[in-house]
């Protein structure tokens, strides 16, 4: 679903690939899980889009 969020164009080799270096670069610089750092970021992003 991310992948579809983050396709343009069909190019849905470039948007696995921007996945995968963003989960990378949040597990060097975080040291944790990355993807409980992205489920945070999810939960946060609709809850601001819920109020708006």
């Amino acid at each position: 679903m991310l992948v579809n969020r983050i396709l343009k164009h069909g190019k849905k080799l470039l948007a696995y690939q921007i996945i995968y270096r963003a989960i990378k670069k949040i597990q060097q610089k975080t040291e944790t899980s990355p993807l409980s750092v992205l489920r945070q970021a999810i939960h946060g992003v609709t809850l601001a889009v819920n109020y708006s």
